[in-house]
């Protein structure tokens, strides 16, 4: 029950929070400091939602119990390519 609550509120905040990013350049004021690539911030939590939306729609539209587990293990990858997103945000840039 705890997890469903977080996944329903989070999602919203973390899409309105990828739209800000990409759309005018917005990085909360705590990741302010270790951001370096908004852009890739900015799709990292987009990510993150997709796969919080994933998992909370798998669990109350899917009856069979295998393809309950597969759409949760698709969510948990994408949720994985969202946080790695997150660690790629956070490295510096190359410079030429």
């Amino acid at each position: 029950m705890m997890w469903q609550c977080i996944e329903v509120v989070g999602s919203p905040v973390l899409l309105v929070g990828g739209v800000a990013t990409l759309g005018w350049g917005w990085v909360p004021t705590w990741y302010r400091s270790c951001v370096r690539r908004p852009v890739v911030f900015g799709w990292a939590q987009l990510t993150v939602a997709a796969a919080l939306v994933i998992i909370l729609v798998s669990e109350s539209l899917t009856s069979t119990p295998h393809l309950d587990l597969a759409v949760k293990a698709f969510g948990t990858v994408v949720m994985l390519f969202g946080f790695w997103l997150l660690g790629v945000a956070d490295w510096e840039p190359r410079c030429r």
